[in-house]
């Protein structure tokens, strides 16, 4: 598997991403401490190295950086899948205290962010709104299909790092599992040339 590199440059960001499948340390810069974590979190459990700077008008608010940020890891993933043969379906479950995410991701080539929250919380609140905005971005970048369910929470800090350590596990399966299953429609799984 190859290294894959991507620069994007707007008004009001400037991000540069690659993405390599190994073990070694990603560096993660984003000007937001909570984001670097969580963004941790994800290249550990995913085993992608991530190389991420962004310089973004975070004075204003953290909106255009997680938006941007998810575009440009969309890209990163929708490179590596497109050129390696991945299987299609995985799903995590991760608990924390008395958190629990469900994560389901489809390589399918149809993007599509599906967020339920099974808890009597309203979680209306701006840290998920702006995980939301990242994975949003990501998916339609990436063309991935993913699905979170909140199914217990104890604190928007381990909602956060459970949605993201989830979907890193997902990826991690996808990337290791058998690579030899044909869909329903007799071709190959991932096809998206």
């Amino acid at each position: 598997m190859y290294n894959y590199s991507i620069r994007r440059t707007t008004f009001e960001t400037d991000v540069v991403g690659s993405i390599c499948p190994n073990n070694n340390a990603s560096i993660i810069k984003t000007g937001i401490p909570s984001l670097n974590h969580i963004l941790s979190q994800w290249s550990t459990y995913s085993k992608l190295c991530l190389k991420l700077h962004c310089v973004g008008d975070i004075i204003v608010d953290y909106h255009h950086s997680f938006e941007d940020i998810g575009i440009v890891l969309g890209m990163l993933l929708n490179n590596l899948i497109r050129k390696n043969n991945l299987f299609r379906y995985s799903h995590a479950i991760i608990p924390m205290d008395e958190t629990l995410v469900r994560c389901c991701i489809a390589l399918s080539g149809q993007p599509g962010l599906y967020w339920t929250n099974k808890t009597k919380h309203n979680l209306f609140n701006p840290t998920l709104e702006l995980i939301y905005t990242l994975l949003n971005s990501l998916v339609w970048n990436s063309n991935i299909n993913i699905h979170i369910d909140l199914i217990k929470l104890d604190s928007v800090h381990h909602v956060s790092e459970a949605i993201f350590k989830s979907f890193g596990v997902c990826l991690f399966q996808s990337m290791n599992s058998i690579q030899n299953i044909r869909s329903t429609k007799n071709c190959p799984i991932i096809n998206w040339n």
